[in-house]
């Protein structure tokens, strides 16, 4: 029993010991509890914004609590971040050749003669020859609900006999074949404009667009055709599509942005779909890359894509991705003059939205979202009353310069504020605005500069859509021929013109095209379409 004692008092502290020792285990809890504070903080941050994005309103519009503000700005919607997908090209593997026949069933034909130029302006020097012998041409047409087969008949001539001559020595002339893009084929321009204007309008994947041609009375298509004619429409319009971006770089501001897309064939699994929009126009254009880094860039934004061209000397509009920022500091490397950066108002208000609806702070979130909308009210009445540059920065310099300032002290004063500091949403929040404060205030000193983004999120959306419905990108090939072809559907619907028409109208003059304008008399919008019904006329019913 003694010894149980002894061994017993070896353990025994002294009254200090004893303190310390319970000072260091209540500091090492409170820190522990602090941890959990912060990870239980965080999740409940999650669970708010997933409550939020599965059941709250997807518009950015907030209610503001200041008595004078009774105006409200509703701004884009940032688009959800979506798996990409896209049809699923042809193989390049191998020369692998298609050997299947289509069937069509036709419910009307129609037959087209053409005469020789020669014939037509020397009609008595020539004299018909057997209709045996002309040539003929068939090609399946488009017709809303059904197809057409036009028959082409170009009847062959040759120079009549003078008196003495008993053979003639002249061959027999006819008139050229009409051209198309898919060289032997039967398949008219109309029906491929259908079929591209069901891809890249309606965002119907290929195996739908199969039943619907199947349908209309044409068998015998698969998705390897329809692959091949998307190669060839992308490779027929590409020298339109240089010809736009040609004009994008002339302009003063570009709205610049990108989204994911998966690809199958590529290195990363992954490329992007980078847009432009010309803030003067809005007119946009896209450009599919494997990468999102600042090389990209460096093709898109000079003059022939090439690194010979000149770098683009206006101002961008972007998010505050850190490539924007690499891409320009590498141009100050070079010697090169960098384009002015401005950075989007709406991805600040937006970051301030989200705190308020996690519950990080809301009325205090809610104050900063308030001084951020006078902003925009501004920018709508100068947009309505089509007020000049002078006008615009001066009343910027008067109403929203004072206003800016005092929203980044309020930030400032908020980080240092030791009695209720920002924790995590809304740290994050404030240091986004923080850091990019100078790229921010840009616009102030620059009249033609928006004060936001939202134009060239607003062109993404129809990507976003198209990836939805399919699955992706089979190859980095068919990931710019898609390109291609949003960029000049998306500006047909921007100048309301019907995609469909237009389509079909630059498709069959472009075989046998040839200019030295730079392909821009083919632009939406400049091409009479004399496809459509001219004797047409809309009535009230």
């Amino acid at each position: 029993m003694s010894a149980f004692v002894d061994k017993q008092q070896e353990f025994t502290f002294s009254p200090r010991e004893e303190v310390d020792f319970l000072r260091s285990s209540a500091k090492r809890y409170e820190e522990r509890i602090e941890l959990l504070q912060d990870i239980n903080q965080r999740l409940e941050e999650k669970v708010a914004m997933l409550e939020f994005q599965l059941y709250g309103r997807k518009s950015e519009r907030c209610v503001q609590i200041e008595a004078d503000l009774e105006e409200e700005i509703l701004c884009a919607p940032e688009p959800a971040p979506r798996q990409p997908d896209a049809p699923k090209a042809p193989s390049t593997d191998g020369a692998r050749k298609h050997t299947r026949k289509l069937r069509a069933r036709i419910t009307k034909e129609v037959i087209h003669t053409i005469i020789p130029e020669e014939v037509k302006s020397n009609p008595l020097a020539y004299e018909r020859l057997s209709e045996n012998m002309d040539k003929v041409s068939r090609r399946l047409e488009y017709v809303p609900g059904h197809t057409e087969l036009h028959i082409t008949r170009r009847p062959c001539f040759v120079l009549k006999a003078h008196k003495g001559e008993k053979t003639r020595e002249a061959a027999p002339i006819c008139a050229p074949a009409p051209a198309s893009i898919l060289p032997g084929s039967n398949i008219g321009a109309s029906i491929i404009a259908y079929v591209m204007h069901a891809r890249f309008v309606l965002h119907v994947p290929f195996y739908r667009t199969i039943r619907e041609l199947e349908r209309m009375g044409l068998y015998g298509v698969d998705e390897v055709i329809l692959c091949n004619w998307h190669r060839a429409v992308a490779e027929a319009l590409e020298p339109i599509w240089k010809a736009m971006h040609e004009l994008m770089l002339s302009s003063e501001v570009l709205h610049v942005d990108e989204t994911p897309f998966r690809c199958l064939k590529s290195d990363r699994k992954q490329g992007y779909m980078w847009a432009l929009s010309c803030a003067e126009t809005g007119t946009s254009l896209y450009y599919w890359q494997d990468s999102r880094s600042g090389h990209v860039l460096d093709n898109l934004l000079r003059e022939g894509m090439q690194s010979k061209g000149l770098a683009y000397g206006g101002t961008i509009l972007t998010d505050g991705y850190d490539g924007y920022k690499s891409w320009r500091e590498s141009l100050v490397e070079k010697g090169e003059t960098a384009p002015l950066w401005q950075n989007c108002w709406a991805h600040v208000r937006r970051k301030f939205v989200e705190c308020i609806t996690c519950g990080n702070d809301p009325e205090w979130c809610r104050r900063i979202v308030g001084m951020i909308t006078p902003l925009y009210l501004l920018e709508r009445k100068l947009r309505k009353a089509k007020a000049t540059p002078e006008e615009v920065q001066l009343r910027r310099w008067e109403e929203s310069l004072p206003r800016v300032e005092q929203l980044f002290t309020e930030l400032t004063k908020k980080v240092r504020d030791s009695s209720n500091p920002p924790l995590n949403k809304l740290k994050d929040a404030i240091d986004y605005a923080l850091v990019r404060k100078d790229m921010l205030c840009n616009w102030l000193s620059n009249p033609t500069v928006p004060l936001d983004n939202n134009r060239v999120e607003r062109a993404i959306r129809p990507l976003t859509i198209g990836r939805k419905n399919s699955l992706f990108i089979g190859a980095p090939e068919a990931g710019q021929r898609t390109a291609i072809l949003y960029t000049m559907v998306e500006e047909c619907k921007r100048l309301h013109i019907d995609p469909q028409a237009w389509l079909t109208e630059v498709l069959r003059r472009l075989p046998t095209y040839r200019t030295t304008h730079a392909y821009l008399d083919l632009l939406p919008g400049i091409l009479p379409l004399h496809s459509q019904d001219e004797s047409s006329r809309v009535v009230k019913l």
